[in-house]
């Protein structure tokens, strides 16, 4: 069954994508049991800039990465990339490309952060005063994200984030619920809902953008890594035929091939489970900070994942690349132009390997 989702006010949002950096990791360090050959993990950082043009009013969600990251962040956390094995690389932050595109870095009345990991919080420092940082609840009570590093030597984010602007922390106490999640009517308008979902870190938010009268993105942030968390499932099973096919020419025409392909790598399998609606990989523990916090986000996520009136982009779907137009452009037109239809499937080429496909691991 669909999720209740909220009724239409009149007011929509304009989202567009900015590609805001790149991280690769052993798949290894983020989900539970990789299937094989699915060895590297690439991850897109994805910051999105919404619109409320009725208002006037522009919000960024996440920044991706900073550019001066090596010389910024705490050292915890540079250990942290380095013993993950990690890659990290930004060429344009944000901020640049928002100049670019001449985008006053003035007109962005707020930066909203999914959570304090370093792919996701950029450099807030890059913006006037009068750009709020929005956080989720309990970010200002945890000695791991306030007060900011160097004045905190524990703290995971850096204080010239917060200094000198507001530093808004989400109340998610009188909330309204959207699909399980507790919710905020941020423009209270209907336009844009900020959810509670925490699980991967204490303070984890995720987002509703309506993009039409009843068509929305759910931006999850990191509620997951991959999309073979979170599908397939009962919601959205495994399709008979898959198009169009993420395998080479090998095991079928470009156009299409058979889902039983990929049933059979399933680690459902091993688990007696039915692998057409279940999902490929499961979360890992080392990866967020409370999991059955974590697996209750991504349950509730699932619906939203199933429903027609839906698109689910999570913070580093590398699918989508190919997919999705990225900022300036908008993506308010996903349903019509067909972007979740082409892209719901498209992270099945990470299992192309182990599926009998191609053996060049950057399809």
């Amino acid at each position: 069954m669909a999720p209740l989702l909220p009724y239409d006010m009149g007011t929509i949002v304009e989202v567009s994508v900015i590609h805001a950096g790149r991280t690769t990791v052993p798949t290894a360090y983020v989900v539970d049991r990789p299937i094989a050959g699915h060895n590297v993990l690439d991850m897109p950082c994805y910051s999105f800039l919404i619109e409320n043009r009725r208002l006037n009013k522009k919000v960024l969600f996440d920044l991706g990465i900073r550019k001066n990251w090596k010389e910024k962040l705490p050292p915890s956390i540079l250990h942290q990339i380095q013993s993950a094995k990690a890659l990290v690389d930004i060429e344009q932050d944000v901020a640049d490309q928002l100049r670019n595109a001449n985008v006053p870095l003035e007109s962005i009345n707020a930066i909203i952060w999914s959570h304090h990991h370093m792919d996701h919080t950029g450099d807030p420092s890059l913006f006037p005063p009068s750009t709020d940082l929005i956080v989720g609840p309990g970010f200002n009570r945890n000695k791991r994200t306030f007060p900011g590093y160097p004045t905190n030597a524990d703290a995971l984010v850096t204080d010239d984030a917060f200094s000198g602007r507001s530093l808004v922390v989400l109340d998610f106490w009188n909330a309204m619920t959207i699909g399980g999640f507790l919710a905020i009517d941020f423009f209270q308008d209907g336009s844009l809902y900020l959810l509670k979902s925490t699980g991967h870190t204490h303070n984890h938010i995720s987002a509703l953008a309506r993009t039409s009268k009843d068509r929305f993105i759910f931006l999850g942030g990191d509620i997951a890594h991959h999309p073979g968390e979170y599908r397939p499932t009962k919601h959205l099973p495994l399709p008979t035929e898959i198009r169009p096919s993420p395998l080479g020419e090998e095991i079928s025409s470009p156009s299409v091939c058979p889902g039983s392909i990929f049933e059979a790598v399933s680690s459902a399998n091993i688990r007696g489970l039915d692998a057409k609606v279940t999902p490929f990989y499961q979360l890992n523990a080392a990866m967020n900070e409370d999991l059955k916090d974590a697996e209750i986000a991504l349950e509730k996520l699932l619906r939203f994942d199933g429903s027609s009136k839906v698109m689910v982009i999570i913070s580093h779907d590398a699918s989508l690349l190919d997919v999705l137009p990225f900022f300036p452009r908008s993506i308010n037109e996903w349903d019509v132009k067909g972007y979740k239809a082409e892209g719901t499937w498209r992270f099945l080429r990470d299992f192309a390997r182990a599926a009998g496909g191609t053996t060049d691991e950057s399809v």
